[in-house]
């Protein structure tokens, strides 16, 4: 096992050197570039319009924000941040496969997911927290402050190097930027944040702001539509509302001729809205915006309607044959596949660990449907992986996921499951590389 472990360790290293090569010598280049695949619908706004707009604002934003230097001193800072990361994540990797060996899925995940708050100013039609209830309208009681929220990064960095931004909507947390700021400075990676884009313009061009962009390695911006009407019905706001995210979305794309980050757009395809995913793939194709699928859920179990809809097997062949043709589809062939086609898998929670917003550990998943679940306040521990132990007596992980005795009982379809499945199925088999693979295309070096 010692001689498997130093081999495992070695070989993970090896890989782990070799991402923060490239994410040291890379350097985002931007082109303008006309549109190829999109055709632009009616509904949909003049694009000649919103680059114009976009392009104030990232002006804007640059007045006030740090961009990249390149100097040796920030490329050896950056790189050891990533390094440092990535180290640990290759250690927490053997740890898992032993653990797995042993017949245990109390797995130490990757990344965990905070949500930040419950507010948002945002009334989406399918906003679900993973138990059917809608984000705004739940309470805040017990929010987490600015010092106890620095308290929960130190106590799960020990264990965890990626930490996942949401709410509600965290853009609208006024010590966002600090928090950033905090997560960074102890080599958190990879920073990034779920969005719905409307306050992007704010954030950006406030001096407190200055280093958020710089800090940040993905930024998930969620789009839905391109037409105006139908995706302000879809998000419950002003048609202003959603051209200002499209506004947004371009200026960041900008931006990154100056600063290294990732940008993404989420999708969430519903019944109503197949046709503007599709649209929204061939415009961010063309535009070298990555793009993420991700079919509308009911509570923890997949909208069946999708499946039976030609339009979406359409749609889902498209992203499959892009994918394959190299466009900037998020995650790997297979785990796209898996996603968007349902497809049967085994979850493994502790690989998605989601903490609320006062800083309680979710046990052992929001879409427990069999029995309830509990709640593990991560603050009252050294380490998250001790706060999972802890709960674990309570409700043991180990075969969790299913429709039997003891077993949650869901069938999620969220893309966190899926990739908590890949990771697991990964560790079964480390010497392949395949969980470092699917982490370097994530975090966008690849």
């Amino acid at each position: 096992m010692k001689i498997m472990d130093k081999e495992l360790r070695q070989d993970f290293e090896e890989r782990a050197k070799w991402i923060v090569n490239l994410v040291r010598n890379r350097k985002q280049k931007l082109e303008n570039i006309e549109f190829s695949f999109y055709r632009r619908k009616p509904g949909h706004p003049d694009w000649n319009v919103v680059e114009k707009k976009a392009r104030s604002l990232a002006d804007r934003a640059l007045e006030v924000s740090e961009v990249d230097s390149g100097s040796p001193a920030e490329t050896i800072s950056e790189a050891r941040r990533v390094s440092d990361a990535l180290s640990l994540t290759a250690k927490k990797m053997v740890t898992n496969y032993r653990r797995l060996k042993n017949g245990s899925s109390l797995l130490i995940p990757p990344y965990f997911i905070w949500t930040m708050h419950n507010t948002c100013n945002f009334r989406c039609s399918y906003c679900d927290n993973h138990r059917a209830q809608q984000y705004f309208n739940l309470p805040n009681e017990g929010r987490l402050d600015t010092e106890k929220g620095r308290e929960l990064l130190r106590i799960a960095r020990k264990d965890v190097t990626g930490i996942y931004f949401c709410g509600g909507e965290p853009t609208i947390r006024n010590d966002l930027p600090e928090l950033v700021d905090y997560a960074h400075s102890i080599n958190y990676f990879p920073l990034m944040i779920n969005t719905n884009g409307s306050r992007l313009h704010k954030l950006i061009t406030q001096e407190k702001s200055r280093k958020w962009l710089k800090q940040m390695d993905i930024i998930i911006v969620s789009l839905d539509a391109l037409a105006l009407d139908l995706l302000a019905g879809t998000w419950g706001v002003k048609k202003d509302v959603c051209e200002q995210v499209m506004v947004n979305i371009l200026a960041l794309r900008m931006l990154q001729e100056k600063v290294r980050f990732k940008l993404i757009v989420n999708t969430v395809i519903t019944p109503d809205t197949v046709g503007e995913a599709a649209s929204i793939l061939d415009w961010a194709n063309d535009l070298g915006i990555w793009y993420s699928p991700v079919p509308v859920n009911c509570g923890p179990d997949v909208n069946s309607s999708l499946k039976d809809d030609p339009e979406y097997n359409k749609l889902c062949s498209k992203i499959v044959e892009r994918k394959e043709r190299g466009y900037k589809i998020l995650g790997s062939k297979k785990l796209i596949k898996m996603l968007i086609y349902g497809d049967d898998i085994e979850c493994f929670p502790t690989l998605k660990p989601h903490i609320d917003i006062d800083g309680s550990l979710i046990w052992p998943c929001k879409g427990v449907v069999s029995f309830d679940l509990v709640k593990i306040n991560v603050l009252d521990y050294k380490s998250l992986d001790e706060a999972y132990h802890a709960a674990n007596k309570m409700i043991s992980v180990d075969n969790i996921h299913g429709h039997g005795p003891g077993q949650c009982g869901a069938d999620c379809n969220w893309m966190q499951n899926y990739v908590s499945n890949v990771i697991a199925k990964g560790l079964k088999e480390p010497l392949d590389g395949q969980i470092l693979r699917e982490i370097a295309e994530f975090v966008g070096v690849v």
